[in-house]
């Protein structure tokens, strides 16, 4: 009876690491980098932008957020993080949305 579940089981294992190694990780480190510069800029100004996006591909998605961000960065924002928007923000927008953290230490 085991024996049925065993490939169940190993796709499983499979899956989990594949999501952590995908996207756990990637977001731990995001934070820790937005942490250790909110240390290191204790009274640093900081700023979040509601990003509506448009495509429903991961390219396309990216490429909305690098767009954004290389648009703060002549301002002097520095990006911090990426968090999921509200739910209720994004509810009819095609592509979902993020909330695009930054923050600038000087004018």
């Amino acid at each position: 009876m085991l024996m049925n579940y065993i490939p169940i089981l190993l796709l499983c294992a499979v899956l989990a690491f594949l999501l952590s190694a995908l996207v756990v990780i990637p977001r731990i480190r995001m934070e820790r980098r937005a942490r250790t510069l909110v240390a290191q800029h204790p009274a640093a100004e900081q700023t979040s932008v509601y990003l509506e996006l448009h495509s429903t591909f991961a390219g396309g998605k990216q490429r909305e957020i690098d767009a954004k961000i290389a648009e703060m960065q002549p301002q002097g924002w520095i990006f911090l993080r990426a968090r999921e928007a509200n739910p209720l923000r994004t509810l009819f927008s095609w592509g979902g949305g993020l909330t695009l953290h930054f923050i600038r230490t000087r004018v």
